[in-house]
């Protein structure tokens, strides 16, 4: 698990001067096999090869064929071995592929990970009790139970079985209020900034108007699973909750870059050849591209100026222009070097239709 504290000691390191290679690979086994993502980690070192030490390219390649042990859903590796430098966090949150080179660690998707997947409280609840779990990037943890009156479904028919149903009812309705104080208990003290509930179907409808309105307002979903599922199954289904809140976040960002695009005069861009021109004018403010994007354009070898239109010469410096294969990561770590804020979107058609990269304009 990233710590505060890692953060900041990656965010505090300083090369002097030598190029440090940051690196992020998608190795979740629900999207990938291995030959898929060892292949994706050989297409991301190729488009570096120019511009990377050929020792932190070294680094990595021994880190995944002798040191990782393939556990987890992405890993992110930071090398300057010129500064005898190297950090490898197996991480249990997928984070899609990126690589970039330059003076600094490349950190944002790990501070986006840490926001995105804040600490959540899960209360799987029952009639009879709860346990409780603090889910947080990926993992879970149970922490607490507890258990209320007995409660069993009377079988039998008659005036005098529906009367003993109301008494369980009535008992469970008991237990459900005792559940809802410990959940806010629970919250308060491990400090969760968001909820999520697990159960029946029934049970979960029953049990969510009984907390306070303030608790209420931090659900963001709940799932059916059985009582006693394990940390493992818990932590699962949580993932899927969450990353269904991402999806739902990143499909209204592209809403609005393509809104903002279409307008006349609109503060938006959609396709390489516009949001690049853009970029290299110093107005992209959000950089948006779909999973999986490739294109070519062409840069400048003196003054590293990029377009989509083939020319020999740089219209700016006369410097020679060369054929970039995958130009999308060089227009991601230009975006980076020039603090502007990118997104990687998944599965999103509305994206891939449009040009499959896009920005929101500063002005």
């Amino acid at each position: 698990m990233i710590l505060e504290k890692d953060l900041q000691e990656l965010a505090g390191f300083r090369a002097q001067g030598a190029p440090i290679l940051s690196l992020y690979l998608n190795v979740d086994p629900h999207r990938r096999t291995p030959e898929k993502y060892k292949l994706a980690l050989r297409h991301q070192l190729n488009s570096v090869a120019e511009v990377a030490d050929p020792a932190d390219i070294a680094r990595v390649e021994h880190y995944f064929e002798l040191e990782y042990n393939w556990q987890g859903r992405s890993v992110a590796c930071f090398s300057c071995q010129a500064a005898d430098f190297w950090r490898a966090y197996p991480l249990w949150v997928p984070l899609e592929d990126a690589v970039f080179v330059g003076d600094h660690l490349y950190l944002k998707p790990l501070s986006d990970m840490v926001d995105t997947y804040v600490r959540h409280g899960v209360a799987l609840v029952s009639r009879e009790g709860a346990r409780f779990f603090l889910f947080e990037q990926g993992q879970a943890e149970e922490v607490g139970e507890l258990t209320g009156e007995d409660v069993k479904r009377h079988k039998q028919g008659g005036w005098a079985a529906a009367r003993y149903q109301r008494h369980e009812d009535a008992a469970a309705y008991r237990n459900l209020k005792e559940i809802a104080e410990a959940t806010v208990n629970f919250c308060q003290e491990h400090d969760c900034q968001r909820l999520i509930l697990a159960g029946t179907d029934k049970t979960v409808a029953q049990f969510q108007p009984l907390l306070p309105k303030a608790l209420q307002e931090r659900i963001v979903g709940s799932f059916a699973v059985d009582m006693t599922a394990s940390p493992a199954e818990v932590a699962e289904r949580s993932l899927n909750i969450v990353q269904q809140a991402l999806l739902q976040q990143q499909a209204a960002l592209v809403e609005q870059v393509i809104t903002a695009a279409s307008s006349k005069g609109g503060t938006g861009a959609l396709g390489l050849a516009d949001t690049l021109r853009l970029l290299e004018e110093g107005r992209v403010h959000h950089l948006v591209l779909a999973e999986g994007y490739h294109d070519t354009a062409y840069q400048c070898s003196h003054c590293g100026y990029m377009t989509v239109e083939p020319m020999e010469q740089c219209a700016f410096c006369g410097g020679q222009m060369r054929l970039l294969p995958d130009a999308v990561n060089a227009v991601v770590s230009r975006a980076i070097e020039r603090g502007v804020e990118v997104t990687t979107v998944r599965d999103n058609a509305r994206l891939e239709a449009a040009g499959s990269i896009g920005a929101i304009l500063r002005y």
